[in-house]
């Protein structure tokens, strides 16, 4: 609560600090008695009372806080501002009177300024005022005319216009209300592109013209490699072009800033660079001062400085730190280079041809783990905190090992800060590793958490969810948690026809009650075991039925390394189907089942994967065994096999991301079904009827994980011969493939473009998987701590039609989070 409570302080003050810069004149505080509600707020004139009036109403007959009426306030000047009232000031009073607080918000405008352009084009009016504001905003207010000419010139020079004439002039007057007004106008004379005839490179022996071209076409600003001139690139272009000569061993090279030469007869350029390359520095010897030998040995193979090749300067400041680290993985965690700022670090010889490298290094002793001592944790018990540590007493302590647990103690999510710091005890034996004791300081979150979040799928139309945790149970890290959702359909195309035309109105909802023990028996077992239970209860509605389901699953749960883990989950599943087309489809199923799951992750990230790797293989075993159905008519016992993976590899900006899935069911309960006379029962289809088929809500369907984007789940859902998958009786075996294939480019550090490739299709009992739906499209993905939000459009590349004369829309937009 202490910390909360000074964000809020902190951020109370930066708002002052924000409004003192735009208006000097601050309110007189009144002191308001704890639990005083904010009876009014008053605007001292009419015109601020209409444009800002509703601004306050959300806060009126509300407990008064401070706080929440001071961003009210800035609010207003920030509003103020963006419409031309540069120098206005905003103030508020307060009364108080038996426990009401009644405010009053005095608005001074000042005079207002508006911008008016004219002829421009490379800019529209928007685009200028907006950096017109931003300019204003940095200078707190102040500006003059003259200044913003100049700016607006700038900025047509930044894109590539040069010589632009700005010129101006003003008028004053009065709005509706009598207020001032000053009008700017800027008449421009856009200027043009300067091509750039040719770039002149002299002195250059070492890098050939036509390599420095190359360097230049990878560095380049699209302007620059246009051809026209860019003088900010340019003018960076000498520092870029020493750098490549300082990472190839001159030392002493010299590059000159750019000389522009105008050519008065066509209006081009041509840039000339002057080069001294001078002599190249070859790196003779790595000597590391006060080290063993045996110590030494592997340093200089991960370094990429090597010994009778030329020096990369560029790379020194990389190689010392990958040496400090190299020492530090063997246990001297306090190793560091003594000579770093000194002379003597790099040692030329006469002639400066030669040089050695001679890092010092100071390696102090080896640390060792003795104990845990940890610091802020009121609730969590150490235990917690403890079980989490993997590095056994008397075990060397390295930067490695304390990044894994600081991430480890991080991922319990009970912390809001936390450091982790090594502490030698130097009472302890004065040669050999010494005793350290790892001293952790942490600040608890708090550990009550409610959701609430509105959304929209494609798929199911407006929701609505809402969860309460309780997290951290007997400071054991135990969580409990209720989580509620609804939704509300607003295209029926992926149902069947029949129910369709009905446009059966019919509200979903789902219902989930999870606990969570993170580490089950651990005093007895020693190990890491995660056991959640949860029971849920849930309305859905499918292509050719709805159904209510209720489900109770218990799952067990072992990591056993970063990369591999492993899951058993038993579920128990009432199933009631109803309002079916199908007979059939209105059934009550019993479905009790064991799953057990592998995993390998071999992604570099989890949420935003560029490189590595994703295995997950399921297998569904249900059976009279574990609680499904076993009756004389109707048996459940089927197994269904899943297989997903996806592979990431990164060139350059762009990730190559593929998915491949697929899955296999099969019936067993296969004995056909008599009747008295000895007569073999048939299905509708003419099939014989087997004592036991898959249940059709347990057949598999492309969605989720596995949707084919450009498809709704009617139109993806068919076999081959375009029969609906909601409509077939599996009683012998079905598969399903899906495979996606999408580039991505990082447009920013949260957002993702991509097009992708993909395809897909359900199969029952004969599966071919080269006869697959097909789509492409293109999509963005906007990064969040929970995953991707992914908005994608696909088109089919084969349109069909059905034989329930159903035909295949165009394409379809997407909207999820992201799973691939």
């Amino acid at each position: 609560m202490e910390e909360v409570i000074l964000m809020k302080r902190l951020l109370l003050l930066l708002i002052l600090l924000s409004t003192m810069m735009v208006n000097p004149a601050m309110a007189q505080e009144t002191s308001v008695p704890k639990g005083a509600v904010l009876k009014a707020v008053e605007l001292n004139n009419p015109a601020m009372k209409k444009r800002f009036g509703t601004y306050f109403k959300a806060i009126i007959g509300k407990t008064y806080d401070n706080l929440t009426l001071k961003i009210q306030i800035d609010q207003i000047t920030k509003d103020l501002f963006n419409s031309g009232y540069f120098n206005a000031i905003v103030k508020h009073e307060l009364q108080v009177e038996a426990g009401n607080v009644f405010a009053k918000i005095i608005v001074e405008p000042k005079e207002r300024v508006n911008f008016e352009f004219k002829g421009n084009n490379v800019f529209s009016h928007q685009e200028l005022r907006t950096k017109l504001l931003e300019k204003i905003k940095n200078e707190f207010g102040k500006f003059d005319i003259a200044g913003l000419a100049t700016y607006i010139a700038d900025q047509y020079e930044e894109t590539g216009f040069y010589q632009t004439g700005v010129k101006f002039y003003q008028n004053e007057g009065l709005d509706l209300e009598k207020g001032k007004v000053i009008n700017y106008f800027f008449v421009i004379d856009e200027g043009f592109k300067v091509i750039v005839k040719e770039i002149v490179y002299r002195g250059n022996s070492y890098l050939k013209s036509k390599e420095i071209e190359e360097i230049f076409k990878k560095s380049g600003t699209p302007l620059a490699r246009g051809g026209f001139y860019d003088k900010k690139f340019f003018d960076e272009f000498s520092d870029i072009l020493k750098k490549e000569y300082l990472s190839r061993g001159f030392v002493f090279v010299e590059v000159s800033k750019p000389r522009v030469v105008t050519n008065d007869e066509d209006d081009t350029v041509s840039i000339e660079y002057g080069i001294a390359e001078k002599q190249q520095v070859i790196l003779r010897n790595i000597t590391f001062q006060k080290v063993p030998e045996e110590l030494a040995t592997g340093v200089k193979s991960a370094l990429v400085n090597k010994e009778g090749a030329p020096i990369n300067i560029v790379e020194i400041e990389s190689d010392l730190r990958k040496m400090i680290i190299h020492f530090q993985n063997e246990g001297y965690y306090f190793a560091t280079i003594s000579n770093l700022n000194r002379n003597d670090l790099m040692v030329y010889d006469r002639a400066y041809t030669y040089v050695d490298l001679k890092p010092e290094i100071a390696l102090d002793r080896q640390i060792c783990f003795n104990e845990a001592i940890i610091n802020g944790n009121a609730k969590t018990k150490s235990t917690v905190i403890n079980r989490e540590i993997d590095i056994k007493p008397g075990e060397l302590i390295t930067p490695g090992k304390l990044e894994i647990l600081r991430q480890k103690l991080s991922g319990l999510n009970l912390f809001s800060s936390l450091r982790i710091t090594p502490y030698m005890m130097y009472e302890s034996e004065a040669s050999g590793c010494a005793k350290t004791n790892l001293v952790i300081q942490v600040k608890e979150k708090d550990f009550g958490l409610i959701e609430v979040a509105p959304g929209f799928r494609t798929d199911l139309g407006a929701k609505l969810s809402t969860g309460v945790s309780w997290n951290n149970l007997g400071g054991m890290n135990r969580s409990l948690s209720l989580r509620l959702q609804g939704n509300e359909r607003f295209n029926l195309d992926g149902f069947d026809e029949r129910r369709r035309k009905d446009d059966k109105d019919l509200f979903e909802y789902s219902s989930r009650l999870t606990f969570t023990e993170p580490y089950l028996f651990h005093e007895y077992i020693k190990t890491q075991v995660e056991f959640e239970t949860s029971a849920s209860y849930q309305r859905i509605r499918f292509y050719g039925f709805d159904a209510d389901i209720l489900r109770i699953s218990p799952q067990l749960s072992k990591n056993f390394n970063r990369w591999f883990s492993t899951s058993l989950r038993y579920q128990f599943e009432r199933i009631v189907q109803f309002d079916a087309t199908e007979e059939k489809d209105n059934d009550n199923f019993s479905i009790g089942g064991l799953t057990p799951t592998l995993t390998l992750d071999f992604r570099d990230d989890v949420i935003n994967p560029r490189k590595g790797a994703f295995f997950t293989l399921s297998s569904e075993w249900a059976n009279k065994y574990f609680g499904s159905m076993h009756e004389k008519d109707l048996e459940v016992n089927f197994v269904k096999v899943i297989s997903r993976n996806r592979f990431y590899y990164p060139v350059g900006d762009f990730t190559l991301a593929l998915s491949i899935a697929a899955g296999y069911q099969k019936n067993f309960a296969e004995d056909v079904l008599k009747d008295a006379n000895g007569n073999v029962l048939l299905n509708a289809n003419g099939q014989p009827r087997t004592r036991g088929y898959i249940p059709s809500i347990k057949v598999f369907r492309l969605d989720g994980y596995d949707e084919i984007r450009g498809y709704d789940q009617g139109e993806i859902n068919r076999l081959m011969d375009g029969t609906p998958i909601g409509e077939v009786i599996v009683q012998k075996e079905a598969y399903f493939t899906a495979l996606k294939f999408e580039p991505r480019y990082n447009l920013t550090d949260n957002l993702r473009l991509g097009v992708f490739f993909d395809a897909g299709r359900v199969f029952v009992s004969d599966f071919q998987p080269t006869k697959l739906r097909t789509s492409v499209g293109a999509g963005l993905k906007y990064l969040t701590p929970v995953g991707s939000l992914d908005f994608d459009y696909g088109f089919k590349l084969q349109r069909k039609t059905y034989p329930d004369k159903q035909r295949d829309s165009v394409g379809r937009f997407h909207l999820s989070i992201g799973f691939f």
